[in-house]
């Protein structure tokens, strides 16, 4: 939905550990009463050879394969009676040694400004089906094989896996006004993911600026963890005219996987840097 006022051209590029890096390019235009925008996300990391799908703490360490996820998309916004409505279309992959899964998926948004200084969101992300894995190519740590309904001989029937999408819903809430020579803006949400886990979030900003297109900030954030991460965030970032640099810091929880069973190790700081032209 924030299609519908976001501008210009973005790149950003994270480091999660020694062994898993990212990046990110996006652009959006004015589009009719509206915009219109395209974005590209690539991950590479390492996994084990029966691990998949990766999360966030398994692609932190060493593996014996390489792996790759990429998301591409395109997104569309406009307003409608008040609202900023917005729908992305996008196509998901991920790649390892002996595994591609790839999914077609939908995102669908609206936001509303109310009150003066408040803005009200609502975002359902990664609509689709699941991919059947056949069994025969999943490693174990996917979910257990079952039998599909049989429509023939028993002998031609394969046990398979299904790959879900992280459908992922949120409401969201932001503000932003002045207090006295600084900026705040505090944003609060709840998201499900899938329908088994609520992660409540929310993060502040206080920015300084000294002239029309010229300013700093600082950010701080709190999240209910999901797996691999941890409860607190920062950032920091710079305004220079048309230029936005922003810096971010997360820790990530790495997942060792045993025989046994997994068990958590070190803590990996990731850091990311992103770059906007308006």
């Amino acid at each position: 939905a924030q299609i519908v006022i976001a501008r210009g051209f973005s790149t950003s590029y994270e480091r999660y550990s020694s062994a898993a890096s990212g990046g990110t390019l996006s652009a959006v235009t004015r589009f009719n009463n509206g915009g219109i925008a395209l974005g590209v996300n690539t991950v590479g990391y390492q996994l084990p050879n029966d691990v998949f799908p990766a999360n966030r703490g398994s692609m932190l360490l060493p593996g014996a394969s390489l792996a790759t996820s990429l998301e591409a998309s395109i997104g569309m916004a406009q307003i409608i009676k008040g609202h900023r409505v917005g729908a992305a279309v996008k196509y998901v992959e991920d790649n390892s040694a002996n595994m591609r899964v790839s999914h077609a998926a939908l995102d669908l948004g609206v936001a509303r400004d109310f009150l003066r200084f408040y803005t009200l969101g609502v975002a359902v992300q990664n609509i689709g089906p699941s991919t059947n894995v056949p069994c025969s190519d999943a490693p174990q740590s996917v979910t257990r094989c079952i039998v599909p309904p049989s429509g023939g001989p028993s002998e031609n029937i394969e046990l398979f896996t299904p790959a879900h999408l992280p459908l992922r819903t949120t409401v969201g809430v932001g503000t932003s006004r002045p207090i006295g020579e600084l900026d705040l803006l505090a944003t609060a949400e709840v998201s499900m993911i899938r329908t088994d886990f609520v992660a409540p979030s929310g993060g502040v900003e206080l920015g300084y600026s000294w002239l029309d297109g010229y300013s700093v900030a600082i950010r701080g954030g709190a999240r209910r963890p999901f797996s691999g991460e941890t409860p607190f965030t920062g950032g920091a970032g710079l305004n220079i005219d048309r230029l936005s640099i922003d810096y971010a810091i997360e820790a990530l929880h790495a997942t060792e996987f045993f025989p046994s069973g997994v068990s958590h190790v070190s803590t990996r700081i990731a850091h990311r840097i992103g770059l906007r032209i308006r």
